[in-house]
């Protein structure tokens, strides 16, 4: 396959258009589809829907071909930035991959620290849910990821890994709720009260379900939310309880707008955190200083009794 077929093709997916891939790429539209004609015949297959074809809808085919290309220029970025950084010192480019709840109440502390050692470092960030953050390290997309899981040991054999800390999840209620008058609280008294899901497609929900199934119990949910900061606002209002990280609360808690309550019979749940990258992972200039800047400000801890 030319090279310059499938940047062409590449750009094609990235933009959803023929005629946008054009403009990018600075060349006129029929001779777009003039490589894309040359790249379908070479490999004997069709990679868009002809019918649909101003909106780059690709046939499984493409689909398939995309996910190549992506890693290729992935890793062509990687490469002119990493010979960037040979030639200029720390220039280049760091891309990073995070769970949401890491994100909001770590990274940023995380990332001002290590900008104002290595200013000239450029930082790609994404966040989703650790299944997704896998994948972007996995695909090359991303050169490290920080997932969060149930285990103290994170084991994959396509991925190292670097535990980074542990922090606690907590029953959260409103502060007009009533368990908030009771001395002592057990599951029996939480059991029956509308529950809210928080991150349900997630590993993090995964381990909440777990753990009631380890008391034999399930949760009353009525409600299955993303966003968590809409979890805490219809706790706030006294729409249900849930279990959230306990580092996600921290202003609610000050402002006396959420409070934790302790569940006696209810096992602690302990959330890990997890640097992984792909064990070929070349470790030069940003990743490597990435990576000892972690190592040596890590790990962290956020104690339970920290409330």
């Amino acid at each position: 396959m030319d090279l310059k077929h499938l940047e062409i093709f590449h750009e094609i997916c990235r933009n959803k258009s023929f005629s946008n891939a054009a403009k990018k790429l600075r060349i006129s539209q029929p001779t777009v589809s003039t490589h894309i004609k040359s790249l379908e015949e070479n490999i004997g297959l069709t990679l868009f829907n002809r019918k649909n074809k101003t909106t780059g809808n690709l046939t499984e085919a493409g689909e398939i071909l995309y996910q190549f290309t992506r890693q290729i220029f992935s890793l062509m970025d990687k490469a002119e930035a990493s010979l960037k950084h040979y030639k200029q010192g720390t220039y280049g480019v760091l891309s990073l991959a995070t769970a949401h709840t890491f994100c909001n109440w770590y990274l940023p502390e995380i990332i001002e620290s290590f900008k104002q050692k290595y200013p000239t470092v450029e930082i790609v960030l994404h966040t989703d849910f650790t299944p997704r953050t896998m994948d972007l390290v996995d695909s090359r997309e991303v050169q490290f990821g920080i997932t969060r899981s149930a285990s103290p040991v994170f084991i994959d054999k396509n991925f190292k890994s670097l535990l980074i800390g542990s922090d606690h999840a907590v029953f959260v209620v409103s502060p007009n709720h009533r368990l908030v008058q009771y001395k002592n609280v057990y599951v029996k008294d939480i059991i029956n009260e509308a529950f809210i899901a928080f991150g349900n497609k997630s590993n993090y929900w995964e381990q909440v379900l777990n753990y009631f199934d380890q008391i034999g119990v399930h949760p009353k949910v009525t409600m299955e939310l993303h966003d968590i900061q809409a979890v805490k606002k219809m706790i706030e209002i006294n729409m249900g309880i849930s279990i959230l990280p306990l580092i996600s609360i921290q202003d609610e808690l000050k402002a006396g707008t959420l409070k934790v309550i302790k569940v006696n019979d209810f096992p602690k749940m302990i959330r890990y955190s997890h640097l992984i990258y792909k064990k070929d992972l070349i470790r030069t200039g940003p990743t490597e200083k990435f990576y000892e800047f972690i190592k040596e400000t890590m790990p962290y801890s956020f104690p339970f009794d920290n409330i």
